[in-house]
């Protein structure tokens, strides 16, 4: 597997922020419709927009982690992109390891988690991150003291409401 430096993805980020975008009104809408895969139609996401944190949508995990949906929707091309933020408290993982046809970027805000793939496992700590390659196993855990705040950006050709 290859190994993308901080640089890497550093100079990947600003391409994010080019990408059109819901308004937040649109995104809450998005995130409360459930869809049927065959009948899926996901946004088109063609308006610059800003995300305030108090305007994002709540859902929680099993466990009672708090995630905040920020966008989900397809990109002028067809790319499908979603991205939300999550609190995992100390020892907890968000789901067990998987693997999915989408690319996955995790963006770590506070806190410490270990990322396991095929390789040895790696300890993040804050203002990290950590890649995904599509259809490939992964996993992580939050090994720190405290809670672990992180955002994950998923792009990929695999329709956001199939979920």
């Amino acid at each position: 597997m290859k190994t993308l430096s901080r640089r890497d993805v550093c100079q990947s980020l600003p391409l994010l922020a080019l990408l059109p975008s819901l308004s937040a009104a649109e995104a809450q809408s998005a995130a409360k419709s459930e869809v049927a895969a065959k009948d899926c139609v996901e946004p088109l996401l063609t308006q610059c927009a800003a995300f305030p944190f108090e305007a994002l949508p709540v859902r929680y995990s099993g466990d009672g982690a708090p995630t905040r949906q920020i966008l989900e929707g397809r990109i002028p091309g067809g790319e499908v992109i979603e991205m939300h933020e999550t609190s995992l408290a100390p020892g907890k993982m968000p789901h067990p390891a998987h693997k999915h046809p989408h690319a996955e970027l995790l963006l770590l805000r506070s806190g410490t988690i270990q990322f396991e793939t095929d390789a040895a496992p790696v300890k993040v700590t804050a203002g990290g991150a950590a890649y995904c390659a599509p259809n490939q196993m992964h996993g992580f855990r939050n090994v720190g003291e405290g809670e672990a705040v992180y955002f994950i950006v998923k792009i990929g050709a695999e329709p956001v409401c199939q979920k």
